[in-house]
């Protein structure tokens, strides 16, 4: 999915063009994928859950033992001005962090660009999805290093399904740009937390679980089980928790989204618009 290139970019804190805001040739980034990034969801102004983002921003570069150019502090404070400047009151926040080394500094990036649109069938219907063989590098840091990530997605797009699950040992781990969760016999199940990067939203659907008095049992999603899911769905920044239907052209379940999903659905989107209505607007 392609999204329209920002006019303006908050580098290390000063708002720049987007033709001012250049990476050199010999930058770490390039070669080594020596950064971080997080994506996140701005509704009305108000940044859904900001801190969280930040902390698994921090945690990331710890995994890397990269330090960041600047605390996340500093960088909270950099995101008013930037909307303000984007005119963008509802939005996906697009934030980069590049690693010092050899002598070069460390950056920081931050753009708004317009939310990605998914077809109403994908949420009425449900999405479909392929598998390919590949594991991230340290997959519980949200690194810069998403070849495998862009290779699945692209094998999807291929066959004309929405997202690429990763797939190593006999076990799907997570999307290309997601979290998979599973359904069997009422029960929600999510892969080892070492082996997939934690999402926000995913946390968010794991408390509303709790809630809701859904068992969570941690276990490997062996692709030899998959006619044995009830259910599944996506969850992502911008998807929100996505009905997955089939997989390589497998069904689950009855290939429709079901109760479980549609529930949690409900849910998420019941504390997402609670927690917009509670916030304080970002204000430049």
């Amino acid at each position: 999915m392609s999204f329209p290139q920002a006019e303006i970019v908050c580098h290390n804190g000063r708002l720049v063009t987007a033709n001012q805001a250049h990476v050199p040739v010999f930058h770490p980034a390039l070669y080594g994928a020596y950064g971080i990034y997080e994506s996140i969801q701005v509704a009305s102004g108000v940044v859904f859950h900001l801190d969280e983002h930040l902390a698994r921003l921090a945690a990331s570069a710890a995994i890397l033992e990269m330090p960041l150019p600047h605390d996340t502090t500093e960088i909270a404070g950099w995101i008013p001005s930037l909307l303000a400047a984007s005119g963008l009151s509802s939005c996906l926040l697009r934030l980069f962090v590049l690693g010092a080394d050899a002598g070069v500094a460390g950056d920081t990036f931050i753009w708004a660009q317009a939310l990605p649109i998914y077809p109403p069938r994908f949420y009425s219907e449900g999405a479909g999805a392929v598998t390919f063989e590949g594991a991230r590098a340290l997959p519980q840091a949200k690194s810069l290093n998403t070849l495998i990530n862009f290779l699945a997605r692209r094998q999807a797009q291929r066959q004309g399904e929405h997202e690429g699950l990763l797939k190593s040992n006999g076990t799907i781990k997570e999307g290309s740009s997601s979290n998979l969760f599973v359904i069997r016999a009422g029960r929600l199940l999510i892969p080892p937390p070492a082996e997939v990067l934690a999402g926000v939203t995913a946390d968010v659907i794991l408390a509303l679980a709790a809630q809701e008095g859904i068992e969570v049992v941690t276990t490997p999603l062996a692709v030899s089980e998959l006619d044995t899911w009830d259910e599944a769905f996506l969850s992502s920044t911008s998807r929100h928790v996505m009905p997955l239907v089939r997989i390589d052209g497998r069904p689950l379940g009855n290939g429709r989204p079901g109760p479980v999903t549609q529930r949690l659905s409900a849910c998420f989107e019941a504390n997402f618009q609670a927690v917009i209505a509670a916030g304080q607007p970002l204000d430049g």
